[in-house]
């Protein structure tokens, strides 16, 4: 049987697997199904529509499942809400709000949120992500595996961010960031994130189609047009053929 602290309040069709631990002074409201192994510490509150999965962990002030900031959202209405994968970490006062369109906000595994960081409604996480403190993601972005976003930084609403991406502290992306790609300043693509692609065990040869495209798309003041003509020649290339579907979807 889970562990409830007395001074929680648990409200609703709240499922809880038999060793959840909910520490003091938390709020389970609504319909919310919380996985084994999971550790919700003291102050938090998740409410329905929430389904989060195994061995995450809810560090004091944490606020799962509110409701969008939206100044013509009605709070009260149902929601396709909020869905969690496994062993994600939420730091103090993080914020992630519950989808209000047809799909639920998703985050998948072992991603780690820093204090105060905040994802906003409908947006898509994969896995692995880490969110350093105030970073916060705009509504509807999508958000793919390994992505680093500094301190203090800002992702407009509707922006993809690709995978491997890294966007520097106190930066932002008003547009969609390429796999690998590294942020600085506003929407400015500098380099490429060449630490994490080696960590990734990526391949030299793969790391240097990267380099190319990189040149193609922000060295050689092209248009978008242009470019996705030079990248075309060697469509062949995996790794350039992929870029090409993610520019021609941007």
């Amino acid at each position: 049987m889970a562990t409830i602290h007395p001074t929680s309040i648990i409200e609703g069709n709240v499922e809880l697997a038999d060793d959840v631990v909910v520490g003091p002074f938390c709020t389970l409201q609504g319909t919310v199904k919380i996985g084994a192994g999971t550790k919700i510490m003291a102050n938090c509150h998740v409410f329905g529509q929430t389904c989060m999965g195994e061995a995450n962990v809810l560090w004091p002030g944490t606020v799962l499942g509110g409701p969008p900031q939206d100044i013509n959202f009605d709070p009260d209405q149902e929601t396709p809400g909020l869905v969690i994968g496994d062993r994600n970490i939420f730091r103090e006062g993080v914020t992630v709000h519950r989808g209000k369109t047809e799909e639920p906000t998703r985050i998948a595994d072992d991603n780690y949120f820093m204090t105060n960081s905040h994802v906003g409604h409908d947006t898509i996480m994969g896995n692995n992500i880490q969110l350093a403190t105030g970073a916060m993601l705009g509504g509807h972005c999508i958000v793919d595996d390994r992505v680093i976003i500094g301190g203090g930084s800002t992702i407009h609403q509707f922006c993809h961010i690709g995978e491997g991406a890294l966007v520097s502290g106190l930066s932002g992306a008003s547009l969609d960031v390429p796999p690998w790609f590294i942020v600085t300043g506003i929407s400015i693509c500098s380099s490429l994130n060449i630490i994490g692609m080696r960590r990734s065990g990526m391949s030299p040869e793969d790391i240097e189609s990267r380099r190319w495209v990189y040149k193609t798309l922000y060295r050689q003041r092209r248009s978008v047009t242009g470019a996705l003509e030079v990248l075309r020649s060697r469509i062949d290339d995996p790794v350039v053929a992929q870029y090409i579907k993610f520019v021609e979807s941007s």
